[in-house]
């Protein structure tokens, strides 16, 4: 009991349950498998503490998937801001997305890939940004600085909306993304597999923003 009482309550004991949930998520990857029983056993307090806080499984899964979101976007950002120049900038990010999800595998799929973490199952509403929209806008300003266009996204992306932005750097912030969710996902799920270097991997990953930002615009 003595242990249960110094987890506190309030804000305290939300940051409790919240990385207790990210922690098991971590170690298995698996949102399907998490039950509220297991989060309460490894923060170190009872079921209905939890509760108190999220009223189901649904809204706990949710508020750790944003919270995880918030701290993958804070690496891209530091990663950005310790580098110069734009392609310098936007090179630094790519690194560090790669080896975030690679350093952190189970939390990577349950941000990435995991089917019942999607909008309907997080509950987001088409008028409700979704909770990875920050780490794409740092992404899309960082593509965009790299072909000289001055834009700034910090409007909210929302789940069915349409990204007001030039074509040409949206599609290829989509690209890229996709290419480094690749670099990622393929060595998690096919460990097995000769995949060669991923830092050289990131590499190619950039050719198309860096021919695009050398030539002219279309």
């Amino acid at each position: 009991m003595g242990a249960r009482r110094r987890r506190g309550a309030g804000h305290e004991l939300r940051r409790v349950v919240l990385d207790a949930t990210a922690a098991l998520l971590s170690e298995t990857g698996d949102v399907a498998a998490l039950t509220m029983r297991a989060v309460a056993t490894t923060a170190g307090v009872t079921a209905p503490s939890v509760y108190r806080h999220f009223p189901d499984k649904q809204s706990l899964v949710r508020a750790v998937i944003g919270d995880r979101f918030a701290a993958f976007t804070t690496i891209l950002t530091t990663a950005r801001d310790g580098a110069h120049g734009a392609d310098g900038r936007l090179t630094a990010m790519a690194h560090a997305y790669v080896r975030a999800g690679l350093d952190d595998p189970g939390t990577y799929r349950v941000l990435f890939g995991a089917t019942g973490a999607g909008p309907a199952g997080l509950g987001i509403t088409a008028d409700g940004e979704h909770p990875g929209a920050a780490s794409f806008r740092t992404l899309l300003n960082a593509v965009g600085g790299c072909l000289a266009s001055e834009i700034n996204v910090d409007s909210e992306i929302n789940v069915d909306s349409e990204i007001n932005v030039d074509s040409e750097i949206l599609e290829l912030a989509v690209e890229l993304w996709a290419s480094l969710h690749g670099v990622v996902d393929l060595r998690i799920t096919k460990p097995e597999m000769p995949w060669p270097d991923p830092a050289a991997l990131v590499e190619h990953t950039l050719g198309p923003v860096r021919a695009a930002s050398a030539g002219p615009r279309r």
